[in-house]
């Protein structure tokens, strides 16, 4: 695990530093491993996932439904699916919220809501109220006004 956490850091270096020298598409391709990793290392992908949005977006929509799927398996998952034994509560909520947070990312790309698979899921999101409230907490943690996916 700590090697791959270190893998995971080191490819957020390479994103922050020198994506352009990098071939965007085999990056993605590291990213969805990463999506369906354990929670920590969901967690860093995550954030990967919300910069290359900045850097690239379109890459991302050329990805969107290998990025949703995991995505959707952290909301649909139960506290024992996502952590063993012995972890706490608070790190699921938190795995919720940062995936949460890179959906917000996404629902900001342009023209977004063309793409059929992701305006299904934000309705599964916004018809769930566990998801809509958990929703409705990030974006407004996000301060963002830009947001117009309505219920």
């Amino acid at each position: 695990k700590q090697w791959y956490q270190r893998r995971v850091r080191g490819m957020y270096t390479v994103l922050q530093n020198c994506i352009d020298r990098v071939n965007i598409f085999q990056f993605l391709d590291h990213i969805e491993i990463g999506l369906k990793d354990v929670p920590d290392i969901k967690m860093l992908t995550y954030l990967m996932v919300l910069r290359l949005i900045q850097i690239n977006p379109n890459a991302v929509v050329l990805k969107l439904d290998n990025i949703l799927e995991p995505l959707r398996d952290t909301f649909n998952s139960k506290l024992k699916d996502i952590c063993p034994i012995g972890q706490e509560v608070e790190k699921v909520n938190e795995l919720k919220r940062s995936a949460m947070r890179t959906v917000i990312g996404m629902s900001k790309i342009p023209e977004i809501e063309k793409h059929p698979s992701f305006v299904e899921f934000m309705k599964k999101i916004r018809f769930y109220k566990e998801t809509d409230n958990l929703f409705k907490q990030e974006l407004q943690a996000s301060d963002s006004e830009e947001m117009v996916w309505e219920n």
